[in-house]
């Protein structure tokens, strides 16, 4: 009985001390994943404001221009009103607010005016209803017989994500809509990155649209993301393990991809293959969480729309954000060098989404604020 008992009175020990261990060690982990989020939401940091040249504010648009894209003419396709179902940020209450609304659009670089001019929407091509529409992430494509065509991301009312197919109509100012696009692999689709008139990549910046979930994977710094390519008949995914990626380009010769992942404050660079497979080359660093990524067409440069003090960003929408323009040189397809080209506390614009330079004018774009353009003074 006493040897029992001994042996009891151990079992009893360690158990206690593997008790102990493990909340220890989840005490540890807990205080390091609070520490760590500390770091990433900015508390320490501090910028200069700075410009590359005087600054106006775009007239004839509603708040928000999210995402843009530039063809070669200079005619420049903007996304407004955008609103993901997880809401968690309150941007519907934003939006019901201030009356902001589903728009398109149209800035041209040519006229060399801080102007832009709505477009019309015609067409209910698979049943695309234009008053749930909420635009997004963005991209063209010019097919063979110069017509532009739009892939646009949509967050509709019931939160189900679609890709938007339009045609651009010039003599009339109109996206006549053509087609949607559907599948289980569109969980969070954020942007969205034309290959040809009828295939695309897409990100996914999550893996759902519930609040709770979505800020689990915030705060946890899960990468459980995806980019999913959709070749005219399937989908399928090419890329995972991304910490929240978010915008997505192209290289004008179509050899390399590059993804914005915003919790991992990094730029991916991706090979693609002949079967559209991205293989990664470099992951780059940029210590500030990207937005959208747009290619300079002369030179491959990265233009980054970016927000540079997260727990600003994640404040009520009417609270003024920083904002921040990166230029990332790339040669070969890789990343070599970083230049900020703005940053601005808030009362410019409140977040940059999204920028281009462009005929030595830098368009600046933000979720649900202002759009500025300001000259280029500084070489690039």
């Amino acid at each position: 009985m006493a040897e029992w008992l001994a042996r009891a009175r151990c079992i009893i020990r360690f158990a206690n001390m593997l008790v102990k261990l493990v909340i220890g060690s989840l005490f540890l982990f807990l205080i390091q994943l609070v520490l760590k989020n500390v770091y990433y939401m900015g508390y320490h940091l501090h910028y200069n404001e700075h410009y590359p040249g005087k600054c106006e504010q775009v007239k004839g648009m509603s708040l928000g221009s999210e995402d843009f894209y530039t063809f070669k003419d200079g005619l420049t396709f903007i996304t407004s009103g955008v609103a993901i179902q997880n809401n968690t940020f309150g941007q519907r209450e934003y939006m019901i607010k201030h009356n902001i609304v589903g728009r398109m659009y149209l800035f041209d670089f040519n006229k060399n005016k801080a102007k832009v001019e709505e477009l019309s929407i015609v067409g209910s091509n698979g049943n695309f209803n234009v008053k749930l529409f909420h635009p997004h992430g963005i991209s063209g494509w010019l097919d063979k017989s110069g017509v532009k065509i739009l892939f646009v991301v949509n967050h509709e009312e019931n939160g189900v994500d679609y890709i938007e197919k339009f045609e651009f109509i010039p003599e009339n100012k109109q996206l006549k809509h053509v087609k949607r696009y559907r599948d289980n692999t569109m969980l969070l689709v954020n942007d969205v990155q034309a290959t040809s008139q009828d295939s695309f990549y897409f990100t996914n910046s999550g893996t759902g649209s519930g609040t709770v979930w979505t800020m689990v994977q915030l705060f946890g710094q899960l990468a459980w993301c995806t980019v999913v390519y959709f070749d005219g008949n399937n989908y399928r995914v090419v890329l995972d393990g991304l910490a929240m990626p978010n915008g997505i380009a192209m290289s004008n010769d179509g050899r390399y991809v590059y993804i914005a992942t915003s919790m991992s404050r990094e730029i991916v660079v991706t090979e693609r293959k002949t079967n559209n497979d991205l293989i990664k080359k470099q992951v780059y660093p940029i210590y500030t969480y990207p937005d959208n990524i747009i290619v300079d067409m002369k030179t491959d440069n990265l233009y980054i729309g970016a927000h540079p003090i997260a727990y600003k960003s994640f404040q009520s929408m009417d609270i003024h954000k920083p904002a921040q323009v990166l230029m990332l040189k790339v040669k070969d397809g890789n990343i070599t060098k970083t230049r900020e080209l703005l940053y601005n506390d808030g009362d410019l614009l409140s977040g940059s989404s999204v920028a281009i330079v462009f005929n030595s004018k830098l368009l600046i774009g933000s979720i649900l604020d202002k759009t500025v353009l300001c000259d280029v003074n500084v070489p690039l």
